[in-house]
């Protein structure tokens, strides 16, 4: 648990630091803040939003799998703009942010922690991998 209590306030802090950058781009403003900072806020943004998602895999699995998924994005709307001819590092930034939308909507609605209801904390409490395997066998 210590680790996600570490994790979840420094990747805030680097999206914010990355969202600043972003301010600052279009206003043409040199600073070397900016050069680095905004191409790896295009790719932190869509993997942190992404594994949020994918809560059920392990921390390794879950890096490997949103930094692929982060990869992949960009890739789609830097290729989707340049078809369309509407390419511009500002609106490239932009489009990722708003796809980045929509799975942070669907990790908030399906976050484990919204319910209050009985069967919601039963099934908080219940481990998937505790072991027992009799449902397999179960004819």
């Amino acid at each position: 648990m210590r680790g996600r209590q570490v994790i979840f306030p420094a990747s805030a802090a680097f999206l914010i630091a990355g969202l600043a950058a972003t301010a600052l781009l279009p206003s043409g403003t040199p600073s070397l803040v900016t050069g680095p900072l905004v191409p790896t806020f295009a790719l932190v943004t869509p993997a942190f939003c992404t594994a949020r998602l994918l809560a059920r895999l392990d921390r390794a699995a879950r890096v490997i799998v949103a930094g692929a998924a982060a990869i992949a994005l960009n890739a789609t709307v830097a290729e989707m703009m340049l078809v369309c001819s509407i390419w511009s590092p500002r609106g490239g930034l932009i489009a990722v942010a708003a796809v980045c939308t929509v799975p942070t909507a669907l990790a908030v609605a399906i976050s484990p922690n919204r319910g209050n209801s009985p069967g919601m904390r039963q099934a908080d409490v219940t481990n998937p991998d505790d072991g027992d395997e009799s449902w397999a066998f179960d004819r």
